[in-house]
C-alpha cells in the first residue's frame, strides 16, 4: 500500500493570539478516512509520530476548512450563519469560557444533565435532543464516551453505532472556536467536553461538520444508543392513515414509564409561520421530551430546546410540576399543542435485558451466491424487533440525501407463512412481532438493487426479550418467490380469471407487488402496462 507524506502548518495563534506556531509532519494514507475499514483499524494503538510535544494531532480529521465544509473552495460557513470572517481550531484550555463557567475545571463529565447541552451554530438539533436524554442517562452517556476522563494529551475516543454496527472514533481536541475564542458548535455549561468531542467525532465519521446539518429525530437517537426506534406520525393526508392520538398518548405514557428515550420534531405545513413565531415553538426543530404528564384531564409533554433557550410561553406555569431554572430551554405544553405543531414522535426502546445479534451482509438479485437470509431458532416465545439498515458504500450513501433504495423484511415460521412483513424506501426500516417457540426465516433484502452494477451493503440487527440463534443460510430464487408469495397470501386480495387462474396482489409504501397463481395445466402469458407511470423500478432485471 502507498502513502503520501504531507507536511501540515497549524497556526493557533492566529490574530491577537501569542501561541506559539507549530509545525508537524506524518504519513497520511491515501484512502478516505470516511471508510468503515479503515476507522476501526486505526483504533488498534495509535501512532506515536502523532505525538507533536506531548499534545495528539489527528490525521484523519485536521483542522482544516474541508473538515468544516468538505468542499476544499467552497465558502466557509455558508448556512451556518456565523457572522465572524474566519473559523479556527483550539484546544480546549485555549478556548474562551462563559463568565458562569470560569470557575470549573476542565473535564469530560461534571454531574452532567440534559440542561447542560447547549447547540451551536449547526443545524444538527436533529442529534442534540438526543444527546441532551443520553446526559440523563449515564450508563449510555458512559458507554458513548470511552475516555471518560480529561486527557491532557488530547486523545479521546468515542463509540458510535453507524447504522446498527458500533465504531469506535478516535479524535483530537480541537475545536472549532470564533474570533474571540469561543465555541463555534456544540457546547457545555461546566466546561464539560463530552458534547462537543461527541459532535466531532459524529463529524469525522460523516466527513465534515456541514454533513452533519438536517437529519431525522430517530436518526440521533440510533446513533447514541444503539437501540430500536418507533416513529408515530401525527398527521397524514390520507384519509385511511389518519393518526389515533389517543393511542398515541397512551404509547408515550407506557413509554415513559419504561424509561424510553423520546424526541419530537415541530412542524406542521399546514400551519402558518405566524403561529410558531407566537408561541415561540421553532419550526422545522427537534426538541427532547423530558416528562409526560396527566394532571386532571390536562394532558401535558415536557419539552427542551437543545439551544438551552427560547421556551414557549404557556399558561400552565413549568414550577406547578417541576422546578426548573429560568431560560433553560425547559417548558411544559399541551398534548393538543404537540398533536398540532409536531409532526412526529421518536421513541427509542433502550433496555438492559434485551438480547441481540448484529449481522452484516450485501444485497443481492437472491441468487445462492450471495447470503441475505437468516435461520431464527426461538427457544421460547419471544418479543422480537428486526431492524435493517442500508449501510451503503461511499458510491451510493450520503447521509444528506435521500435514500435511493428500498428495503423489506420478510419473517417466515416454518410453515412458510408470514408473520411479519415490512417495506419502505428510506434509509432503515423496523419490524416488531410477537412468535411462540419455533424456527423463522428472516429474509432481508431491496428490490431495487437488482438492477444495480455494484450491491450495496446492509446491517441487520435482530433485538428479543429472550433467548434466540441467529444463523446464515443461503437465499435462492425460489426461497424469495416463496415469501413474497407467502405475503401476498397475507394481504388476500385475489383475482380469479377461472381455470385455476388468478392474481394475488399487495402493495404498501412504495411498493405494488402481483403474482400469478397458475394452478392449471396450461400455460399463460402474462403483461402489464405501465404506459403514463413515473419512478416505476421493476424488481427484475430489464
Amino acid at each position: 500500500m502507498k502513502f503520501q507524506t504531507r507536511i501540515y502548518e497549524i497556526n493557533a495563534g492566529i490574530h491577537q493570539s501569542n501561541l506559539a506556531k507549530t509545525s508537524f509532519g506524518f504519513d497520511l494514507p491515501n484512502r478516505s478516512y470516511l471508510s468503515n475499514k479503515y476507522i476501526d483499524e486505526s483504533f488498534s494503538g495509535v501512532n506515536k509520530n502523532l505525538i507533536i510535544g506531548t499534545k495528539y494531532f489527528d490525521p484523519e480529521f485536521l483542522p482544516i476548512h474541508s473538515s468544516i465544509t468538505q468542499d476544499k473552495e467552497g465558502p466557509l460557513l455558508d448556512d451556518f450563519e456565523y457572522g465572524g470572517n474566519e473559523i479556527r481550531w483550539l484546544r480546549p484550555e485555549q478556548i474562551r469560557w462563559s463568565k458562569e463557567n470560569q470557575q470549573y475545571p476542565l473535564s469530560v463529565f461534571n454531574q452532567p444533565q440534559s440542561k447542560d447541552i447547549i447547540q451551536g451554530r449547526l443545524g444538527d438539533c436533529w442529534f442534540i435532543s438526543a444527546l441532551s436524554l443520553i446526559a440523563d442517562v449515564p450508563q449510555i452517556l458512559y458507554k458513548v464516551m470511552i475516555t471518560k476522563q480529561y486527557n491532557p494529551s488530547g486523545l479521546y475516543k468515542i463509540r458510535l453505532c453507524n447504522r446498527g454496527i458500533w465504531q469506535v472514533v478516535t479524535i483530537d481536541d480541537m475545536l472549532p472556536v470564533t474570533e474571540s475564542n469561543s465555541l463555534v458548535f456544540t457546547r457545555s455549561q461546566k466546561k464539560q467536553l463530552f458534547p462537543s468531542l461527541i459532535e466531532k467525532a459524529l463529524a469525522k465519521m460523516h466527513g465534515s461538520y456541514k454533513a452533519l446539518e438536517l437529519g431525522r429525530c430517530v436518526e440521533g437517537l440510533q446513533i447514541l444508543t444503539g437501540e430500536p426506534c418507533e416513529v408515530f406520525l401525527l398527521h397524514s393526508t390520507d384519509p385511511k392513515k389518519k393518526p389515533n392520538l389517543n393511542n398515541i398518548w397512551a404509547k408515550i405514557i407506557q413509554s415513559r414509564a419504561k424509561g424510553y428515550l423520546m424526541t419530537c420534531l415541530c412542524s406542521n405545513k399546514q400551519v402558518n409561520e405566524e403561529i410558531f413565531n407566537q408561541t415561540g415553538l421553532e419550526s422545522d426543530h427537534a426538541y427532547s421530551i423530558l416528562d409526560v404528564r396527566q394532571v386532571a384531564s390536562q394532558r401535558l409533554v415536557r419539552l427542551r430546546n437543545p439551544w438551552g433557550k427560547k421556551e414557549r410561553t404557556t399558561l400552565f406555569p413549568k414550577e406547578k410540576l417541576v422546578k426548573s431554572s429560568d431560560n433553560d430551554g425547559v417548558f411544559w405544553i399541551p398534548w393538543e399543542a404537540v398533536s398540532l405543531l409536531f409532526s412526529e414522535i421518536t421513541i427509542c426502546k433502550i433496555s438492559g435485558n434485551e438480547h441481540k445479534v448484529r449481522k452484516s451482509g450485501q444485497f443481492s438479485d437472491f441468487s445462492s451466491k450471495i447470503t441475505s437470509v437468516y435461520n431464527l431458532h426461538c427457544p421460547s416465545g419471544n418479543e422480537l424487533t428486526i431492524e435493517l439498515f442500508n449501510a451503503s458504500d461511499e458510491n451510493y450513501y450520503n447521509r444528506s440525501k435521500d435514500s435511493n433504495i428500498d428495503l423489506f423484511l420478510i419473517v417466515l415460521d416454518s410453515n412458510g407463512i408470514c408473520k411479519g412483513y415490512k417495506h419502505s424506501l428510506d434509509y432503515y426500516i423496523t419490524s416488531s412481532i410477537t412468535v411462540p417457540p419455533g424456527r423463522y426465516i428472516i429474509l432481508a433484502g431491496s428490490m431495487s438493487v437488482v438492477n444495480y452494477s455494484i450491491y450495496p451493503r446492509y446491517n441487520v440487527i435482530v433485538h428479543g426479550d429472550q433467548p434466540f440463534v441467529l444463523n446464515e443460510q443461503p437465499s435462492s430464487y425460489g426461497l424469495v418467490a416463496n415469501a413474497f408469495y407467502a405475503v401476498a397470501l397475507q394481504a388476500n386480495n385475489r383475482k380469479v380469471f377461472g381455470d385455476g387462474v388468478s392474481v394475488l396482489t399487495f402493495s404498501d409504501d412504495g411498493c405494488f407487488g402481483f403474482i400469478c397463481e397458475n394452478k392449471s395445466n396450461r400455460a399463460i402469458r402474462f403483461t402489464s402496462d405501465f404506459y403514463g407511470s413515473i419512478n416505476v423500478v421493476p424488481s427484475r432485471k430489464t
